[in-house]
């Protein structure tokens, strides 16, 4: 009887059950659209944004153990952008908050959110030219966010208040595409709806030292704003993943792509289907970090060029992204590449882990 009751509380501790909130926040973000080139000065403006989203903690999860107060969130959203070239914006946004340092009854978090957002104002030669920001409706969408957040009523409620930035861009898919960047101050409560319960999520799997991963991509690009080209980007991602636990791992690898506009800025009346392979040859080295949010992981690195066939972009790129892990050896990509702020291009692609 007393070895049975052993093995039960034994079990027990292992298992554990779990009591992770849920709730439905409503937030205020009033800020500026930031003109961040002067070609777009005439579209800065005071504005503001409006957001509903579901949330949940989710430390009992099989990742959340590997973070401090790990949430998620589902949300809409909406900006009014302040002028009537710029319109309003209508979009969805997932974003996780991960608590930094506790100063007192509060967390200090930084909050990050991806999305897609339909913007009711774009470029238009005949209606529309002094928008040079945004070149079509649809447009990613980017929140990053260092929030204070209160537990209130008990600890079943909260206030988030801090600042944050906002982003819109296409990556390039279709110029004018310079992007709005908005900065706010951002005010957020949290109506608790419940906890969910049930035992904690463990994950058994084995944690290898490396994982190595290839990925094929593909990315569609437009330049020369006065007599749009499309592009058409492919190339292959080589990756070594050092991992630090299972979810979190450093990168590092080699970047092959094939683009064309490297000629196309020399000579705008060359014929695209005549550039040379090494006239249209990057190669790349790079390296940076992943965190993972179960089968999801956010990218950040950055890449030094060993070899490009003219001057054209900077030495350095930058990329950021996520990638969906489907099964344990396929995944796929979705990352921007960018210099200096500005956007290469998205790259969309399939991995696969050996």
């Amino acid at each position: 009887m007393r070895l049975t009751l052993l093995h039960i509380i034994l079990f027990s501790s292992l298992v554990g059950f779990c009591q992770d909130n849920k709730f439905i926040a409503t937030s205020y973000t009033p800020g500026f659209l930031l003109a961040h080139r002067a070609d777009i000065k005439n579209l800065a403006a005071h504005n503001f944004g409006l957001e509903v989203a579901f949330e949940k903690e989710v430390s009992n999860s099989s990742w959340g153990d590997f973070y401090n107060k790990p949430s998620i969130g589902y949300g809409l959203l909406y900006y009014n952008l302040g002028k009537e070239e710029t319109g309003h914006a209508f979009g969805i946004l997932t974003h996780v908050k991960l608590n930094l340092v506790t100063l007192g009854s509060s967390d200090i978090k930084f909050r990050m959110g991806a999305g897609l957002a339909y913007l009711t104002k774009k470029f238009d030669v005949y209606d529309n030219r002094r928008n040079q920001a945004i070149g079509s409706h649809f447009n990613g969408s980017m929140q990053f966010g260092l929030i204070a957040h209160t537990p209130i009523r008990d600890n079943l409620d909260y206030i988030d208040y801090g600042i944050s930035i906002s982003h819109y861009s296409n990556a390039a898919f279709k110029v004018p595409n310079l992007g709005y960047n908005i900065p706010s101050v951002t005010i957020r409560y949290g109506f608790n709806i419940g906890t969910s319960e049930g035992p904690k999520n463990v994950d058994s799997t084995v944690l290898n030292k490396f994982d190595w991963r290839a990925t094929l991509f593909y990315a569609k690009k437009q330049r020369n704003f006065a007599d749009p080209t499309d592009f058409y980007n492919f190339g292959i991602q080589l990756r070594g993943l050092k991992n630090v636990n299972k979810a979190k791992a450093w990168r590092f690898g080699l970047d092959y792509t094939l683009d064309k506009t490297y000629k196309f800025s020399e000579d705008k009346t060359v014929a695209l289907d005549s550039i040379s392979l090494i006239d249209k040859s990057e190669v790349a080295i790079a390296a940076g970090f992943q965190w993972s949010f179960g089968k999801t992981d956010v990218i950040a690195e950055m890449g030094v060029y060993i070899f490009k066939p003219a001057v054209l972009k900077n030495q350095l790129s930058q990329r950021m992204g996520i990638a969906y892990r489907f099964t344990d050896r396929l995944s796929g990509l979705g990352t921007l590449r960018f210099h200096r702020g500005v956007a290469d291009f998205f790259e969309m692609g399939i991995g696969y882990t050996l």
